[in-house]
């Protein structure tokens, strides 16, 4: 087999995920440790986009720790005594933004701002026939059926249902506030974490339109592109080819809950999945 030059890739697609992405993580920080090179453009939606913006500053491990040391103070999802009041009120509404606070703030804005490396942050825009509760409704069972029946890479029922994906460049934010309400945005899914306004419209997690989020492409865009799967699907293989485009998985399903934010959460063993991945890919001799 035919080694993956990474060195020819141009763009690098972070497919959300939830906690899977921190094996996207892993395995990119174990990458530049052997000298990949960050691409000109990269493209990432939930998670997988703030994971991006980690990587970018160079803030990955303070991304790490910051996650870590907020699940372990957090004893639960879920605050029952907002009920009182007819408010739901799920850890991830706080955990979530002070996340970020952690690794996308006033100390590396300007790295964000003056890169030469375009990070596109994929949100949805809701359906204009179903309004904003009605597109995570429709989102939510294009998922499902398309998890439990088709297993496509880029689904097409969101689309059908009117769901539409918007990209915006994190480094066109003018303040750190903005650039942390775009990544906050990206990962929105109701009733976890409540919608953003971006721009005068609704935004929500991209995943409910494609959890691998990609702009249009032309041919040679498509082939030299990668993108980086949270999804383990067994009956492929972990570098695969798709749509003339290159697809890494993980070698198995990766060993966290997505939405859990406890002090149980096992991000330590994501990550570490995805350095495993990355040496295991790198002594075969299946990347270089």
């Amino acid at each position: 087999m035919v080694p993956l030059n990474l060195s020819g890739f141009r763009t690098l697609v972070f497919a959300g995920g939830g906690n899977r992405c921190w094996w996207q993580a892993g395995l990119v920080a174990h990458l530049q440790t052997h000298g990949l090179q960050l691409p000109g453009q990269m493209v990432g939606t939930s998670a997988g986009a703030a994971i991006a913006a980690s990587l970018l500053t160079g803030s990955t491990m303070t991304a790490l720790k910051a996650c870590q040391q907020l699940y372990a103070t957090n004893a639960h999802l879920f605050d029952w005594r907002g009920l009182r009041r007819l408010k739901f009120n799920f850890a991830h509404q706080t955990v979530y933004p002070a996340w970020l606070n952690a690794f996308v703030c006033e100390d590396n804005f300007k790295t964000l701002q003056t890169t030469p490396i375009q990070l596109l942050v994929a949100v949805t825009r809701p359906a204009r026939a179903l309004g904003l509760m009605g597109s995570v409704a429709a989102g939510t069972v294009a998922y499902l059926v398309d998890k439990k029946l088709f297993h496509h890479i880029h689904p097409a029922l969101p689309r059908f249902l009117g769901l539409r994906q918007a990209f915006f460049a994190l480094r066109d934010c003018a303040t750190v506030q903005d650039a942390q309400a775009t990544l906050r945005a990206a990962a929105a899914a109701p009733p976890f974490m409540s919608g953003v306004h971006i721009q005068g419209q609704w935004a929500l997690d991209g995943g409910y339109t494609d959890n691998a989020p990609i702009p249009a492409q032309t041919p040679e865009q498509k082939a030299s592109t990668l993108v980086l799967l949270t999804r383990h699907y067994p009956n492929k293989p972990a570098l695969l080819e798709a749509d003339g485009r290159t697809y890494w998985q993980p070698s198995r399903k990766v060993p966290v809950s997505t939405w859990d934010c406890r002090p149980s959460t096992t991000v330590s063993d994501a990550f570490e999945l995805g350095r495993e991945d990355a040496r295991l890919a790198l002594a075969k001799g299946s990347v270089r």
